[in-house]
C-alpha cells in the first residue's frame, strides 16, 4: 500500500475516483470521435457558393458534413437582410439540395449512406446564434432504415426552425 494514504479506504476511494475519471474520459473521447467535422468541397457545393454569391448580403458561405447531416452556414452583412435576399439564399439551397449533390458530398467524405438531413444556418455574427435555419431530409421519417418510397422525401420538403430569440 501506498504511504501516502493513510487506509485501505482512502486508498480504495481514491482508487475508484481514479476509474470512473478514466471511464469518463474515454467516454467523452469516444462521442467526440463520433462527430467529427469535414469541411465540404465538390463542384457541386463549389457552383452554390458561386450562386450565392450573386445574392447582394451574402458575405460568405461554408459547408460542413457531421455524420449524417450537411450544414450550409451563410453570413450575411446584417441579421435583417429582407425577405427577398433570404427567399435568394433558400431557393438556391433547395435547387443544391439534390439527391445526386448530397451522394456526390457523401462520398467525397467517405460516408458510405445517405446525408440525412441538410440544414441551412443564415448568420450575420455568430454561427452560435443564427436569425433564421432551415433543414430538408432525405426521410420522411426518422426511420433511416426504412427505405420503402413511402418514407423518401429526397430533400424537398423545407421547414423552418424555430429559433430563440437572439438577446440584444
Amino acid at each position: 500500500m501506498n504511504p501516502r494514504f493513510r487506509g485501505k479506504g482512502e486508498y480504495v476511494r481514491r482508487l475508484r475516483f481514479g476509474l470512473v475519471l478514466l471511464l469518463l474520459l474515454a467516454a467523452v473521447l469516444a462521442a467526440s470521435g463520433c462527430s467529427v467535422r469535414h469541411s465540404v468541397r465538390t463542384p457541386a457545393a463549389e457552383a452554390l457558393s458561386k450562386r450565392l454569391a450573386e445574392v447582394e448580403a451574402v458575405r460568405k458561405v461554408d459547408f460542413s458534413f457531421a455524420r449524417p447531416e450537411l450544414t450550409i452556414y451563410v453570413k450575411t452583412e446584417t441579421d435583417s437582410p429582407g425577405e427577398e435576399t433570404i427567399d435568394a439564399v433558400l431557393a438556391r439551397a433547395k435547387d443544391f439540395a439534390t439527391v445526386e449533390a448530397m451522394d456526390e458530398i457523401a462520398k467525397s467524405v467517405k460516408w458510405n449512406d445517405r446525408i440525412s438531413e441538410v440544414i441551412l444556418v443564415l448568420y450575420d455574427e455568430s454561427r452560435d446564434e443564427p436569425y433564421r435555419k432551415y433543414g430538408a431530409s432525405y426521410y420522411k421519417t426518422f426511420d433511416a432504415s426504412d427505405t420503402s418510397a413511402d418514407n423518401i422525401d429526397g430533400y424537398s420538403t423545407w421547414s423552418e426552425y424555430k429559433l430563440q430569440p437572439r438577446p440584444d
